[in-house]
């Protein structure tokens, strides 16, 4: 998840590289993502807004949700599973699912999938799975739609691939 951005960026930049020219990369950003506490709703409304899904895995007892927008021009959004009663400077070492709107998200996961070191595997609902030795913390998948590609984050590589395969990875509404 620290490198997230740069991962972000970096795929963006093959897969526009690889898909004809198309242009639209993720902007750099010099201003911290903009986060907040947010109800399921709100998380709705944010999606909305944003024009774009946001995936979560759900509801997770005595976790709260934190929406991270991480910049104009729709870089993306992260929502952050905070433990209940953490106030102030929250944990950045928590569940985490990214939602990161790019050209062709399933290039991008063929990218990354053919770095020395990975592993696909294949989820319940038929998507694969892309993750990295190096990185395992965190796994890709692409939406459905092809239209953003999704991290889920866990300090625990296990937890992080079970999720991703476990179908609980959906658009939150």
């Amino acid at each position: 998840m620290f490198g997230t951005a740069a991962l972000v960026a970096l795929v963006a930049w093959l897969t526009t590289r690889s898909s004809g020219g198309n242009n639209r990369s993720v902007p750099a950003t010099s201003t911290p993502p903009a986060s907040r506490i947010v109800t399921v709703a709100e998380l709705r409304e944010a999606a909305a807004r944003l024009d774009q899904p946001i995936y979560w895995v759900g509801p997770v007892a005595e976790r709260k949700l934190e929406l991270r927008e991480l910049g104009d021009g729709g870089s993306g959004v992260q929502i952050l599973y905070q433990p209940e009663g953490t106030e102030g400077s929250r944990s950045a070492n928590t569940l985490t699912v990214g939602s990161y709107p790019l050209p062709d998200p399933e290039v991008a996961l063929e990218v990354v999938a053919g770095r020395p070191g990975s592993v696909t595997r294949q989820a319940d609902d038929g998507r694969e799975a892309v993750t990295n030795q190096q990185s395992a913390t965190s796994v890709y998948l692409a939406d459905p739609d092809n239209r953003v590609q999704i991290e889920v984050y866990d300090p625990s590589p296990a937890r992080a691939m079970r999720l991703a395969l476990s179908g609980r990875v959906k658009p939150a509404g």
